[in-house]
């Protein structure tokens, strides 16, 4: 894949860099092209390696790395999670969902998102072209809202796969699901 940000056979040999990768880039797609965070993500992880450099920079030197990307809270509430996760987290990411959500713009796909790619863990990351995927699954079209026992239904079933199969099977239905609803 060219998203680098899925080099799971590389990320996986360091899980802190496989968790700060998964949540930076999440954090860099909120509202923006996933061709664009590509060559943001390459320059901010060249600059700031570890979540450790991230918690100790400024605004004023994380800047230029993030300039022209739009949304600059969003760059600020970056660093002030990266203090966060340092400083109660001891420089890892939770493997806790209510935990993930209360951290700056980490929104419940956020959460599912970093526990599904960084951890492995049973769980889709909903997003609004997933669940139009399964609309249209269950309803023929893609703007009716999946009820709460079809979504349910839903994460029993890749549940039960992964236990088959292997829990990474997770991130890979959750990346094919996302490619597939893109397009």
């Amino acid at each position: 894949t060219h998203l680098p940000w899925r080099k799971y056979e590389v990320l996986d040999k360091n899980q802190k860099k496989l968790l700060t990768t998964v949540w930076l880039s999440e954090i860099l797609l909120q509202q923006t092209q996933a061709d664009r965070v590509i060559g943001y993500l390459g320059k901010i992880q060249a600059k700031f390696p570890t979540i450790e450099s991230l918690a100790e920079t400024t605004y004023d030197i994380f800047f230029p790395y993030y300039q022209w990307l739009g949304y600059y809270s969003r760059a600020r509430n970056l660093l002030k999670t990266a203090k966060i996760v340092s400083e109660e987290y001891e420089w890892v990411f939770p493997n806790n969902e209510s935990l993930l959500r209360k951290l700056p713009w980490v929104w419940p796909y956020t959460a599912r998102a970093i526990l599904s790619f960084g951890y492995k863990e049973l769980t889709l990351a909903w997003d609004t072209n997933i669940e139009k995927v399964f609309s249209r699954y269950f309803h023929g079209a893609k703007n009716i809202k999946l009820s709460i026992s079809e979504k349910i239904e839903i994460e029993e079933s890749l549940i039960y796969y992964c236990k088959i199969h292997g829990n990474e099977q997770a991130r890979h239905i959750n990346n094919a699901l996302m490619d597939y609803a893109r397009l």
